[in-house]
């Protein structure tokens, strides 16, 4: 259901929403006692009651979206008389139960939950290449190299009679002259 990672915590493939209402839902069924919550920072506090060697836990849950499809979540569980002893999910020492019951549970209501569905990505989402550059030309004129012109500035030309279909012509960034009529007809 979740995946232990290194840095302290159980991360769930369910939105921040969905963990965050399905410890609300699980505590009080595992008899456990809400004290406080507050969604906006992710945070719930509640205890648990007596047990045979213990007087009861206050439980504190941290809740925190990792992005829009999955959630880590952080129990840090110290007894009510011993002083504080942690447990943080993988936890160790005596108090680790109640961590074991809550992760167990939640995960047990979530498998009942419609898991996020992440977007594929299509060819759509891929931006189209940027638009081919307008080749430009420079031409060999009364013994000048003028430009940079355009294909469509150099039929304007053959038009006027300036420029002849034998005029040399080179594209821009090239190395060997031509002539127009190789590249405007």
């Amino acid at each position: 259901m979740g995946s232990f990672e290194s840095g302290g915590g159980q991360r769930f493939p369910y939105t921040y929403e969905q963990v965050f209402e399905g410890l609300l839902k699980i505590l009080p069924q595992n008899r456990f006692k809400v004290k406080s919550r507050d969604k906006d920072i992710g945070r719930i506090e509640c205890s648990s009651g007596a047990a045979l060697f213990s007087w009861g836990e206050n439980i504190s849950i941290s809740v925190e979206e990792i992005d829009p499809y999955s959630t880590r979540l952080s129990i840090h569980s110290s007894l009510k008389v011993q002083g504080t002893r942690q447990a943080v999910i993988s936890g160790e020492g005596t108090n680790t139960r109640p961590v074991t019951v809550i992760v167990s549970a939640l995960s047990n209501y979530l498998r009942t939950q419609k898991k996020p569905v992440r977007p594929a990505i299509s060819e759509a989402a891929v931006p189209p290449p940027p638009p081919a550059r307008a080749l430009s030309f420079f031409i060999y004129i009364k013994d000048e190299v003028k430009g940079p012109f355009s294909a469509a500035q150099i039929k304007a030309l053959l038009q006027v009679d300036s420029v002849t279909p034998t005029t040399p012509c080179i594209p821009e960034g090239s190395q060997e002259w031509q002539t127009v009529a190789d590249f405007v007809s």
